[in-house]
């Protein structure tokens, strides 16, 4: 008799003779499995399995209703829906420039404890650093963001959506593209590239840039995610 054939017969046995393999245990080892046995049947987690998959599909199914939600038409929501809508993939904004100079790379290098010597010695970047001179952190760039869209007035399609209150939901994609040098300029530009709605609003992901004066290929190029509230 081959090898597999033993195991698959021996498998069997045990499947069908699960009392037989039982009493054949070590009796310590049988109280033990007793034990452990009785406690898991009495337990609330014994169906953990199954609750956890009913509660897996009321989550899929609410994500999915808060993706596929539509408000009325007429509605305020459903108003900035179709306003947005209409400027999908156009720029909607560019922001006046602005000096990222030594002392503001010193600050957020502080802040952060990031002191890396490409950000904060510029003596040793003049002889060491690839660019000839320090460089701004990525993060920093990224986190000028909101100073550089804090301009938007009332041309701005998020802003004048009517929405209570706009909540910053997180970032999508960030690339970081050309290192801005100590004393560059920068200045941001934004697209809303989608719009979706939702059980609580609207769900808008916008395309933005922040370009280096002088500089053809852009520092960074970053999805936002904002919800709009109404």
């Amino acid at each position: 008799m081959k090898v597999l054939d033993i195991i698959r017969e021996k498998s069997d046995q045990l499947t069908k003779q699960p009392a037989e393999f039982f009493d054949r245990l070590n009796p310590q080892v049988r109280s033990y499995l007793s034990d452990a046995m009785h406690s898991a049947k009495n337990s609330h987690w014994f169906n953990w399995s199954a609750d956890a998959k009913n509660n897996d599909a009321n989550l899929d199914d609410s994500v999915m209703n808060d993706q596929h939600w539509q408000h009325e038409t007429g509605s305020p929501v459903h108003a900035a829906y179709q306003r947005l809508s209409e400027h999908l993939n156009q720029t909607t904004y560019v922001s006046d420039w602005v000096e990222i100079n030594q002392e503001r790379i010193n600050l957020f290098a502080s802040v952060t404890e990031d002191e890396q010597w490409i950000h904060t010695d510029p003596e040793r970047a003049k002889t060491e650093s690839p660019y000839r001179s320090t460089v701004a952190h990525g993060f920093l760039t990224l986190s000028l963001i909101p100073r550089l869209m804090s301009s938007v007035g009332d041309s701005d399609v998020l802003r004048t959506s009517n929405a209570k209150m706009i909540i910053n939901v997180g970032l999508n994609q960030v690339r970081y593209l050309y290192p801005v040098k100590a004393g560059s300029n920068v200045r941001g530009s934004k697209k809303v590239i989608s719009v979706q709605q939702v059980k609580r609003g609207l769900e808008v992901t916008e395309q933005v840039t922040i370009e280096i004066e002088g500089i053809r290929r852009p520092a960074c190029v970053a999805e936002t995610v904002s919800l709009l509230v109404f």
